[in-house]
């Protein structure tokens, strides 16, 4: 796999937000390093990219291009925009490449909800801010004016000393190591001072096993650390860091080790399948194997990132489907059950979010997918 570059900054491609996103009220704050044994990032050392993998990824890219309304990804059931789940298509669509018309739109859709996203009414989300601020910082664009909305000061006024970020919302406070990855990044191309104590609250995150939880402590707990409180895996939080961290680490040390850690556990924790698992709870799926697989080949894991692109591959439409999916070549369904869902009924409108976001947050896993890897094609 190449090497996927942001539009002004060359820097490596800042991914997916979460696999599955956690919904807090309108917040997905809830809802993305160093190759082992390597002094460097991960930025610097990439799997290669296959002609089928390169073919798999443009169909997905493709297919979920046309989905879009007015530029945002949209949940049709509910009739709701996702601006997060637009941020991670953004990304999604620069690292596969051809897409620029699409990008830019989907990026002034974004920009033009950028408080209707982080800030609604009196509640505010930590994660979500510091997604916009990324993204901004990613482009060149200034994160304390989009379309009129301060994001970094937004950011800025959700951190506490220790690094912390957390929400301010009648529902609750569902911050949590998906935002603070996003945070750090954005907080570090915004060369915010702030950005080191948010990378040290991260960093507390990581279990000594080398994975990322996504939960944390709760605030008033004397031990904010992973193993301080008994952290659970999360492939999610723990590929996210390795994604949007493996450039900023180039010049921090400590980031890389832990980076270097979380690769070695992203190893270790594949299924013989090549998928991973969302937690104890979740099946294998397209969105944690898709963040996994992306992670895995920024680190140059060639072997296991070839076999996590050939999970997702098999879960991904073929282009000579006939019946209920001959009109959705590309699309990539979350996990074994939404394949066998839509042997009869295809793509729904009950349906048709779940494929729309997974297809938008794996589809660059994608490229690494091995020659002979073969698409699904469920018989009608």
């Amino acid at each position: 796999m190449h090497t996927p570059t942001l539009r002004r900054t060359g820097a490596t491609l800042a991914t997916a937000a979460l696999a599955v996103a956690l919904v807090g009220c309108g917040s997905d704050s809830g809802s993305e390093g160093a190759d082992a044994g390597s002094e460097s990032s991960t930025a610097t050392t990439t799997a290669t990219s296959t002609a089928a993998g390169e073919a798999a990824a443009g169909a997905a890219a493709a297919w979920f291009a046309g989905q879009l309304t007015d530029g945002v990804l949209v949940n049709e059931e509910y009739d709701a925009p996702d601006y997060g789940g637009t941020v991670d298509a953004i990304y999604s669509l620069e690292a596969v490449g051809g897409h620029d018309a699409d990008v830019d739109a989907m990026t002034e859709a974004v920009y033009a909800h950028a408080q209707e996203y982080a800030a609604p009414d009196q509640d505010v989300w930590a994660g979500n801010a510091g997604k916009l601020v990324a993204l901004a910082t990613d482009n060149g664009d200034d994160p304390s004016d989009l379309d009129g909305f301060d994001a970094l000061g937004t950011l800025l006024g959700r951190i506490d000393e220790s690094g912390r970020t957390s929400d301010k919302s009648q529902y609750g406070d569902f911050a949590n190591s998906l935002g603070q990855a996003w945070a750090v990044r954005g907080l570090a191309g915004a060369g915010a001072a702030e950005a080191a104590a948010a990378t040290d609250f991260l960093l507390l995150q990581q279990c000594a096993d080398g994975f990322f939880r996504q939960d944390f402590s709760k605030p008033k707990a004397k031990d904010q650390s992973c193993d301080g409180d008994g952290g659970t895996a999360s492939v999610d939080a723990t590929a996210l860091a390795v994604l949007l961290l493996g450039d900023v680490a180039a010049d921090d040390e400590d980031l890389a080790t832990a980076l270097e850690a979380a690769v070695a556990y992203l190893v270790g924790a594949q299924a013989d399948d090549g998928s991973f698992e969302g937690g104890a709870d979740l099946p294998a799926n397209a969105n944690s194997t898709g963040l996994a697989a992306r992670a895995l080949a920024q680190a140059g894991e060639d072997e296991a990132a070839a076999a996590a692109a050939g999970w997702l591959r098999a879960h991904q439409v073929g282009d000579d489907c006939a019946g209920a999916l001959a009109d959705a070549s590309g699309a990539i369904a979350y996990d074994d059950a939404a394949v066998t869902g839509a042997t009869q009924d295809g793509i729904t409108a009950a349906s048709s979010y779940q494929w729309r976001l997974a297809t938008a947050q794996a589809l660059p896993g994608l490229l690494t997918a091995p020659e002979d890897a073969a698409a699904a094609c469920p018989a009608a």
